[in-house]
């Protein structure tokens, strides 16, 4: 079955504001075009610090400081801290979910009327995530870091919920038909376990340098292959009786 998952007006007064006016502007309100570049200097800012800190050991004041800014500016672009942690998680989920949809999708026209093989959608999931902390800015190892606590943490589970759910179920669906004589809940468990080891690899922690003994640490890239084959199996033998 195929599914595509792909998912303030202000009235203006016509005369230019008065120089009186323009003195009487609120504090830390952003000019032109640097209102889009403060906020993700906040952003990245706050993902830095959450991810190193987690959730309660970074403060407004500690984000400000860490962005150049007053504090002021903090809440004017994102209102209390609950919004800008949610804002810091958004962020980066919003490109996540349509990285994923879009595979998904892909691998669905693919297979036609077959079942998707396991492969594929651990592919699916995994690669945007691994390839994006390969590539693209540093923040995306924050990011990896960040999501790492929140997988454990009561703060983390209703904000995953918000972002990532809806794709998670799409992908857990795929894998249960694809598994037909596979536990549902083992599935379900099986699906955790593959994410946390993308989170871990991606993290880069250096743990895995440690215990193998390696001078120069891999890439998420590098252990891309492993990490598909090693979560294959593991969801095949989930249906072996």
């Amino acid at each position: 079955m195929s599914r595509d998952l792909s998912h303030e007006s202000l009235s203006l007064e016509t005369s230019a504001p008065s120089q009186a006016d323009a003195g009487r502007r609120k504090p830390g309100r952003p000019k032109g075009g640097r209102s889009s570049q403060t906020r993700e200097l906040i952003l990245d800012a706050a993902e830095l610090l959450f991810a190193d800190r987690g959730y309660d050991g970074a403060s407004i004041r500690d984000v400000a400081a860490e962005a150049g800014l007053q504090v002021h500016s903090i809440g004017y672009h994102f209102g209390p801290k609950e919004s800008l942690f949610d804002a810091v998680v958004a962020r980066r989920a919003e490109i996540m979910t349509r990285l994923r949809c879009e595979a998904l999708n892909a691998a669905r026209v693919q297979a036609g009327a077959q079942t998707i093989p396991v492969r594929e959608l651990v592919r699916a999931y995994v690669s945007p995530f691994i390839k994006s902390a390969s590539h693209g800015d540093p923040g995306w190892r924050n990011y990896a870091a960040l999501m790492g606590r929140l997988a454990n943490s009561p703060l983390g589970t209703e904000i995953i919920a918000k972002h990532y759910d809806d794709t998670a179920r799409a992908f857990i669906t795929e894998l249960k038909r694809s598994l037909s004589g596979a536990d549902p809940e083992d599935v379900v468990e099986g699906f955790s376990a593959m994410v946390a080891a993308m989170l871990g690899i991606c993290a880069a922690t250096g743990r895995p340098e440690r215990l193998s003994g390696r001078a120069t640490p891999r890439t998420p890239e590098d252990s891309f292959e492993t990490l598909v084959r090693f979560h294959t199996a593991g969801f095949l033998a989930l249906a072996i009786p």
